[in-house]
């Protein structure tokens, strides 16, 4: 169940990321915080082949500029843009490996069609994130109802 303490980590810093689980409309939790992370950009979404090859790349760049960070070196992103993937889970493999040397991570949102909806946090936020099914929907698998932390060793 999605509640304040995963959206303080999922929008840090966001105050107006509050009348998600307030709202009174029709809505779920689940549906307002994606719309939320969607239109503030705090999510990027990606069909399931991940569309353009720099669309992680430019969204590790924006997170990167917002927050005064650095995620990894231009060398290193680069590499990451030239490198093709089949399929978009490979690719946010790719990205993990890259980016825990920073301790963040690009995580995965539930979601109910066959495109992506990622975020990246700090890895020490990685148990609070991944231990709470968002989406209560029995025809998504189990799995796919919590948000999803992907490395070369899990999907």
């Amino acid at each position: 169940m999605l509640d304040k303490g995963i959206l303080e980590v999922l929008f840090p810093g966001q105050e107006d990321a509050g009348p998600i689980l307030e709202g009174e409309d029709r809505t779920s939790h689940y549906e307002r915080a994606l719309k939320y992370g969607l239109s503030s950009g705090a999510f990027l979404f990606l069909d399931y082949k991940g569309e353009e090859d720099n669309e992680i790349v430019n969204y590790i760049l924006d997170y990167e500029f917002e927050r005064g960070i650095e995620l990894a070196t231009q060398d290193e992103l680069e590499a990451l843009g030239e490198l093709e993937y089949e399929f978009l889970p490979d690719k946010i493999r790719e990205t993990n490996s890259l980016l825990k040397n920073s301790n963040y991570g690009l995580f995965v949102f539930p979601s109910l069609g066959d495109y992506y909806v990622l975020f990246i946090s700090r890895l020490e936020n990685k148990a609070v994130l991944t231990s709470a099914e968002l989406l209560d929907v029995e025809m998504v698998p189990p799995r796919e109802r919590y948000i999803q932390y992907y490395t070369g060793t899990e999907v």
